[in-house]
């Protein structure tokens, strides 16, 4: 078996754990449900070191066979793909090469799978950083697909911080876990892509200041 399958079912592995033994606090259900019934695509956003918490709550929210999750086109993403397979979601591989056709025609791949109804799952500041700086892709897929963004925040103290770029949290199994989802961010067709950008930039800076004071609230 490929080194990446091992890792990937590894992953995976440890990722149902603590998903099938944490406990969620959930506010803002409604904003993802507000985008379902509207009928719009719906893309998830947040920033890159909450992965591992959130697609916990996706497991345990959401129809994750409708989901598409974003991965780097390298050895990485071979690793996420694995494990986006074994959640039930459909990995996206996109390379990150600057200026690149291949990235070009997936992108409009997966803007042709969002019009047909499919979720999307975003890091906007990966997979690279720099950390809390979202990158002008998710606004751009907002706009052509006619998606709704939702800023999603998550927050435990009982985790693993890995000391990188983005200080990706490992939660530890029975945890409690924080999460907050966001009122929807629609990007007009006439909107400046810089705007949208920075207002997406404090949405999601907001989202886990919430996160953070509804894990501390123990409510």
């Amino acid at each position: 078996m490929p080194f990446h399958r091992v890792e990937g079912w590894g992953l995976s592995a440890y990722a149902g754990l603590v998903w099938h033994t944490s406990r969620y606090q959930i506010e803002g259900r409604e904003n993802v449900q507000q985008v379902h019934a509207a009928g719009r695509p719906l893309i998830l956003a947040a920033w890159h070191g909450m992965t591992m918490m959130l697609t916990g709550y996706i497991a345990a929210e959401e129809d994750l066979s409708r989901y598409v999750l974003v991965v780097p086109d390298d050895p990485r993403g071979a690793v996420l793909s694995v494990w986006a397979r074994r959640l039930g979601a459909t990995p996206f591989p996109i390379s990150m090469e600057a200026e690149s056709m291949v990235a070009a025609r997936r992108l409009l791949a997966l803007i042709r799978q969002m019009r047909r109804g499919n979720s999307l799952y975003l890091n906007p500041d990966g997979p690279d950083g720099p950390s809390h700086e979202p990158k002008g892709g998710v606004v751009f897929i907002a706009r052509k697909a006619g998606a709704r963004i939702v800023p999603a925040g998550a927050f435990t103290a009982t985790g693993f911080r890995i000391p990188r770029w983005d200080r990706y949290t490992v939660p530890f199994p029975f945890s409690r876990i924080a999460v907050v989802l966001g009122e929807p961010l629609e990007v007009l067709p006439d909107a400046d892509a810089e705007q949208a950008r920075v207002v997406l930039r404090e949405r999601l800076n907001e989202v886990e200041r919430a996160a953070q004071e509804l894990y501390r609230s123990g409510k």
